[in-house]
């Protein structure tokens, strides 16, 4: 049975905020398909991001040992405390505020476990979210996130795609991305102009820890993404000290940064630090 976000809004005087990108999830079977796809367990610690009006919040609380619910939208406060009330839920802590300003590791040691993110990521803040856990990854167990197409698009595509970039490398090599299911806009209130996806993202055991470095290092690469890599690479070494480099790790020097491959970006980012140019 779908519920109707719309008469709850209105039921409290509010509509949803365009600026926020705010979409509300409409029948509970898909909140219920999320939450047993992101293979909630009952000593779970789950950090959810984007509460709305409860429509994820409800089965995580029912499946986790621990919920905190992150939102930012505080005219949502009397829906969201309402449905505890409701539904009694005593495990569930509502966290208002910004999700890129929210402190996952003192959560995760706080209960002395990796936590679990589950969420509905607003499309605005889905890259700076994502660039964000790579830096909580040690202290996430996991991630199942709506993200907008072309977001999830991104973190599976491969090397020689339009869609291919930073993002797409990073989480290539510390991550397996699975695609668990497309939402049609008609799934959301109001609709999307576009569909979205959600995916599982779970560390690979043996994958390369993100440091900061290596990623300025990619970003100033992207930059110049409709340059050769030799142009591109300019700034680190002298041309002809970057095609060294680039044929001794089996690159052509005149591709483009979309057609190299993660492994190759790593190694060649390996192999300009030894010579103590990577900045």
């Amino acid at each position: 049975m779908s519920i109707s976000p719309g008469r709850i809004l209105a039921k409290h005087g509010l509509k949803p905020q365009k600026k926020l990108g705010q979409h509300f999830l409409i029948n509970p079977h898909t909140t219920q398909q999320i939450v047993k796809k992101a293979g909630i367990e009952p000593d779970d610690i789950v950090v959810e991001i984007g509460a709305g009006l409860g429509a994820l919040t409800l089965p995580l609380a029912q499946k986790a040992k621990r919920v905190i619910a992150i939102e930012y939208d505080k005219k949502l406060m009397p829906v969201l405390e309402e449905v505890l009330q409701t539904h009694q839920l005593e495990n569930v802590e509502i966290w208002w505020g910004d999700a890129l300003k929210y402190d996952y590791e003192k959560t995760a040691r706080e209960f002395n476990r990796k936590i679990k993110i589950i969420g509905n990521l607003p499309y605005y803040i889905s890259s700076p979210l994502l660039f964000l856990f790579l830096y909580y990854q040690p202290h996430i167990a996991g991630l199942t996130l709506m993200l907008q197409k072309e977001v999830s698009e991104r973190l599976k595509t491969k090397p020689g795609t339009k869609v291919y970039g930073l993002l797409s490398v990073l989480y290539a090599l510390v991550a397996e991305v699975t695609l668990l299911m497309t939402l049609h806009p008609a799934s959301f209130y109001p609709p999307p102009e576009v569909a979205s996806q959600v995916v599982k993202i779970e560390w690979k055991p043996e994958g390369e820890k993100v440091e900061k470095p290596f990623i300025t290092f990619l970003k100033q690469i992207f930059s110049h993404r409709r340059k050769t890599i030799l142009n591109a690479l300019k700034g680190y070494l002298q041309a002809e000290e970057i095609k060294k480099v680039l044929l001794a790790n089996q690159i052509d020097p005149h591709v483009r940064p979309e057609q190299i491959s993660p492994e190759q970006f790593l190694e060649l980012y390996h192999a300009i630090n030894k010579l103590g140019r990577a900045k």
